[in-house]
């Protein structure tokens, strides 16, 4: 497992090369807020607790802006910080929807705290990046952050209590979409918004693109990684009651018999022999390899939006960040 990890952070360097200082202030920065949310509560071990991520919606925003040929990335800093806050604001607000304990290894801020305290720390979070978003006077960035924030709200209240045989493969990727792509795109395009670049459609793309297949492969781990490698338990997303792409595509591979085990087994509580059918399952019907063609697909379109951008150390590092967004281990 660990030479898993090392690979993945060795591959992540080599891709963020052109902005590694930038990246090196951002996550300085959003420690420090991080421990703000912290220090709001006063429970005890609290303040322990990292904000850990790979930054890779920064990364996007700071690669994007270095393809357009601008040349002073540090005027970007705020602007892919304040991405990577809106997302750990929305994994705050996810954790306390979906009843989770775990994230990255460690536990959640409503497990730690409660429901009640954890929504008002990712609203804190929310604030806190729209401050630093403030700071570029652009309303056409504030517009494309407020939609992509009112997309994710929309995203799952369409679809809760959606029942696992009313699901659509067009579904999941339009859920895959609201919830993780326009936070993606957000991040491909801010550059463009405060540039007047004409080059908007092109990250459009790009973002839109790399957001799906980012989610479909948090959602394909879920049935195929370790969970000492995914920092919480494996088949989880099943038994909080999420409706996944891979699930979907299992659910229609599936006999009479076996869609009243999977059925049964939705917002339960999963044994090892529970765990075990549903990955001989998985396994049995391929479900993997339609994943994975479908992440290739959309890593594809993603390299193919970025034809008319010139060609630089920071397209490069586009491509291969797409690449390894289909490719990682969590």
């Amino acid at each position: 497992m660990k030479l898993t990890k090392d690979k993945t952070m060795i591959q992540l360097k080599e891709i963020y090369k052109p902005i590694e200082d930038q990246l090196k202030k951002i996550e300085k920065i959003v420690q420090e807020i991080w421990q703000d949310v912290l220090s709001l509560v006063d429970i005890e071990h609290t303040p322990a607790l990292k904000a850990k991520g790979k930054l890779i919606r920064p990364a996007v925003c700071l690669l994007s802006a270095g393809a357009l040929g601008k040349k002073n990335l540090e005027k970007y800093i705020p602007m892919a910080t304040a991405f990577e806050i809106l997302h750990l604001a929305s994994l705050t607000h996810d954790d306390v929807v979906d009843g989770a304990d775990f994230r990255r290894g460690g536990l959640t801020l409503n497990r730690l705290w409660s429901n009640h305290a954890a929504v008002l720390g990712g609203d804190y979070l929310v604030a806190r990046a729209l401050e630093m978003l403030g700071q570029y006077k652009s309303m056409g960035l504030i517009k494309v952050v407020l939609k992509s924030i009112r997309e994710m709200a929309e995203g799952e209240l369409k679809f809760f209590n959606k029942k696992l045989e009313e699901y659509s493969i067009e579904d999941c990727l339009e859920l895959s979409l609201r919830k993780t792509g326009m936070l993606f795109v957000c991040s491909a395009i801010g550059p463009t918004l405060i540039e007047n670049s004409t080059n908007k459609q092109s990250f459009y793309n790009y973002g839109k693109n790399i957001g799906i297949a980012f989610q479909l492969i948090d959602d394909l781990l879920d049935f195929t990684q370790d969970s000492e490698v995914l920092g919480k338990p494996t088949l989880n997303d099943l038994e909080e009651r999420k409706i996944t792409l891979p699930l979907v595509m299992l659910w229609h591979k599936l006999n009479n018999a076996e869609k009243k085990f999977i059925t049964n087994k939705i917002g339960a509580t999963l044994t090892k022999k529970d765990k075990d059918k549903i990955q001989y399952l998985f396994n049995k019907y391929g479900i993997e390899t339609q994943v994975k063609s479908f992440t290739n697909s959309l890593k594809d379109k993603a390299i193919g939006s970025l034809k008319k951008i010139r060609n630089s150390h920071f397209k490069i590092s586009l491509i291969d960040l797409a690449q390894f967004i289909i490719e990682r281990k969590n």
